[in-house]
């Protein structure tokens, strides 16, 4: 071993010590959005009452109004104002809005340019599968677009306290082998543990782990964990990520989503303006 993976392996062990006794802070939600999601979980809460706790954030409120009059959710009338948004969407769909719209702030480190560059790639690459998963659930398999879009946003959230933890000066030598290595090694279980401590729901905390096992066939219906690996498959499809050689054919998730790789890609096109349209959206465009 020469000198320089010596130092690449001593760098890993040291990582994988932190994060063994979780010495570094793993990300929270914004505020609004952990008030929100806190106020929902409760079963006798109302509509005004989350609609006191959302017009607390101008800037949360005016693009859940945004939302909820885009092609997507729009009915017969515009609406103007957060109560009337929250009795459009309902509460379960208010809660994952508010996760989602907020959620790109933490998507954002000081540090090494390169670093900083990797976020900004995951976050892109984030919003178009949560956009993907978010059409995909719009399908007849019953479940909860709002929820997709959630599933699609949040499945590698782990990446966050890795990267800011390899933002740090000492690393930038080996930033890149050691992002490779600590998101092959780390990430998935560092995703669902974020996600458990943000009371997502099981449903969606386990998707970090349950989408490595992409060959695996697996027993129920059909979950938020197939959509995003399917959606995942799409994002990557023709670059030069590792999930751009997988075999579609080879991938138990179509075959649960009674689909056919070639129905996926028709499907998606077909829906590329509400896609656009949905990542405009998480980006506050």
């Amino acid at each position: 071993m020469d000198s320089q993976d010596a130092q690449l392996a001593e760098l890993l062990q040291e990582l994988e010590k932190q994060i063994a006794k979780k010495d570094f802070s793993l990300p929270a939600l914004p505020d609004s959005a952990q008030r929100v999601s806190h106020a929902i979980n409760d079963s006798n809460v109302n509509n005004d009452q989350v609609a006191r706790i959302i017009t607390t954030d101008p800037v949360l409120s005016g693009r859940l109004i945004q939302v909820a009059n885009s092609a997507i959710f729009q009915g017969l009338n515009r609406i103007d104002d957060v109560k009337r948004a929250i009795s459009r969407l309902g509460l379960t769909c208010v809660r994952n809005l508010v996760v989602s719209l907020s959620v790109n702030q933490i998507f954002n480190v000081k540090g090494q340019p390169f670093v900083k560059n990797q976020l900004e790639k995951i976050w892109q690459n984030n919003m178009k599968i949560a956009a993907v998963c978010e059409v995909l659930a719009r399908g007849h398999w019953q479940l909860e677009p709002s929820q997709a879009l959630i599933a699609g946003l949040l499945h590698n959230i782990g990446t966050i306290p890795i990267l800011n933890f390899l933002a740090q000066e000492k690393y930038a030598a080996h930033a890149e082998e050691l992002i490779k290595h600590a998101f092959l090694k780390f990430e998935p279980e560092l995703s669902q543990s974020i996600l458990e401590n943000w009371n997502i729901g099981e449903e969606i905390s386990s998707i970090p782990i349950t989408i490595q096992k992409l060959n695996a066939e697996m027993s129920g219906p059909i979950n938020y964990a197939d959509l995003v690996q399917v959606a995942r498959l799409h994002t990557f499809r023709g670059t030069s990520h590792p999930l751009a050689k997988v075999s579609w054919a080879n991938v138990p998730a179509f075959k649960r989503m009674d689909l056919t790789p070639e129905a996926s890609i028709e499907a998606i096109r077909l829906a590329k303006k509400e896609i656009d349209d949905t990542i405009r959206l998480l980006n506050g465009k």
